[in-house]
């Protein structure tokens, strides 16, 4: 459908030469849209420019106090035996390995009488559904015309959430509206970590697990007993006429268990559990650290510290990104103005990210310099001489090779008007009588001829004029008498 007025137009292609249940939606959006589009997404850059810089700034100053407090830590603390709890380390931040395990009673499933002696039990359930996938594509047409291009296809799958058709594009694929079975996990009551019970702030970061095995025997509700079915795919249950050709709404579940282990914790005896160790400035957050396997103090705190490193560098991207992001955005209405050529809008597009990402590269190095500067002087002047250090060279080296450019272009140009003695005639020089001379500067080395074209490597000048190599020659002989 074409669009010759320059509004928004939409093309809805049918079935015909297409898999069934596909479909190819066009729309177009004129300059004028895509101006005050990206006009209005200069408030959304200047809001992400201004708001990496506090973002940047409070990440190093987060990564420097998390530092100390890890550092706190790790100096106070005392390895001991898990298998008594001694009232003397009452405030003490302790460190060490024992078996996690079930220290109350099994755990149920309500809805199917399924049971567990592990640490958590989790019910895996999933739905047969009906799921839109789309597919976009945005070319630029002369004149800035934006058309995009989206094909809509609807595949049958199995997903552990709820699909809402409601939303999808086209109508036809109806999804139930409810799931009669969900995603849950059950949690043992008591946890046991040696003679400690394990403080509840940590159970969510039990995450290892198996498959448990079940029976349709173990289901201790009758009525769910006699409509389910094996399902050998998943070693669970099945809600549907017939597992291998599954109908919409048709619903698996299956179950699996976290088994007791050997986990390695740092954190302050209270009582007969533990809590989390607070630095002496209260900065830095809580540091409990918990993990499975069998880990020193060191190697417990190295983790914690490694963990550290990489959010700050996540967080740094994040502020970098957002902006980059930003600057772009604040100058994107001059990418969409020049998409009129649409090659041109795509050369002055790579221009802008590429100024976006080296102006945010600069900023960003500089705000990060200077927050080290804020929480350690001697760090933070060594990281900030460095990076001005840096950026001098690159500046200082741009500089040169554009000056050095420049005077290429500019000798070139002397001597072509040197020796075509107009100033801008296109004469070769022989055809306009300096053919001896350029032979004989040729000869001396003063110039070089390269398919007829002078190339200066020396130009005979005397008193700031420039002068044939004859006449150079001349004026040097009667300087020397």
């Amino acid at each position: 459908m074409s669009d010759d007025g320059g509004d928004a137009a939409v093309d809805i292609g049918g079935f015909d030469n297409e898999r069934e249940g596909e479909f190819t939606e066009v729309t177009y959006d004129s300059l004028g849209d895509r101006l005050r589009g990206s006009c209005a997404g200069i408030c959304i850059g200047l809001i992400l420019f201004f708001g990496s810089f506090p973002l940047l700034f409070w990440n190093e100053e987060r990564a420097v106090e998390r530092y100390d407090a890890l550092n706190e830590g790790e100096e106070q603390t005392i390895s001991v035996n898990s298998l008594q709890i001694d009232p003397s380390n009452e405030g003490k931040l302790l460190h060490f390995t024992a078996d996690i395990v079930n220290g109350g009673d099994v755990i149920t499933d309500p809805v199917f009488g399924i049971v567990s002696d592990g640490l958590k039990l989790r019910r895996n359930a999933e739905m047969y559904q009906w799921d839109e996938d789309v597919q976009t594509r945005t070319t630029t047409t002369y004149g800035g015309k934006k058309r995009t291009e989206k094909t809509y296809s609807y595949n049958k799958r199995w997903q552990s959430y709820l699909i809402n058709s409601n939303n999808f594009r086209r109508s036809g694929y109806d999804n139930p509206s409810t799931m009669s079975f969900e995603n849950e996990e059950f949690d043992a009551s008591t946890i046991m970590i040696g003679a400690y019970t394990l403080p509840d702030r940590l159970v969510d970061q039990i995450y290892w697990g198996r498959e448990l095995s079940v029976s349709i025997e173990d289901i201790t509700d009758e009525s769910l007993r006699s409509e389910v079915q094996y399902d050998g795919s998943t070693g669970g249950f099945y809600f549907g006429s017939n597992p291998s050709y599954p109908d919409i709404g048709d619903q698996r579940v299956w179950f699996s268990e976290t088994p007791s282990s050997t986990i390695t914790i740092v954190g302050v005896q209270t009582g007969t559990t533990l809590t989390a160790f607070v630095s002496a400035t209260g900065e830095g957050g809580d540091v409990m650290l918990f993990k499975e396997g069998n880990f020193t103090a060191a190697e417990m705190y190295d983790q914690a510290e490694a963990e550290n490193a990489a959010a700050t560098w996540i967080l740094r991207f994040v502020g970098f990104a957002a902006m980059a992001l930003g600057i772009y955005l604040i100058f994107r209405p001059i990418e969409v103005f020049a998409d009129i050529i649409p090659c041109v809008g795509s050369i002055v597009g790579c221009g802008i990210v590429f100024m976006a990402v080296l102006i945010a590269a600069i900023l960003s190095s500089i705000t990060i310099a200077i927050a080290w500067l804020v929480a350690h002087p001697m760090i933070g002047g060594i990281v900030l001489a460095v990076t001005l250090s840096v950026i001098g060279c690159c500046a200082f080296g741009v500089k040169k090779l554009v000056k050095k450019t420049s005077d290429e272009v500019g000798a070139g140009k002397v001597v072509d008007e040197h020796y075509s003695g107009t100033g801008g005639g296109s004469q070769s020089p022989v055809a306009n009588g300096y053919g001896a001379n350029v032979a004989a500067d040729e000869e001396e080395g003063n110039i070089q001829v390269v398919q007829g074209a002078v190339i200066a490597e020396e130009i005979p000048t005397v008193q700031g004029e420039v002068v044939t190599g004859d006449e150079k020659r001349l004026h040097d002989q009667i300087a020397q008498q």
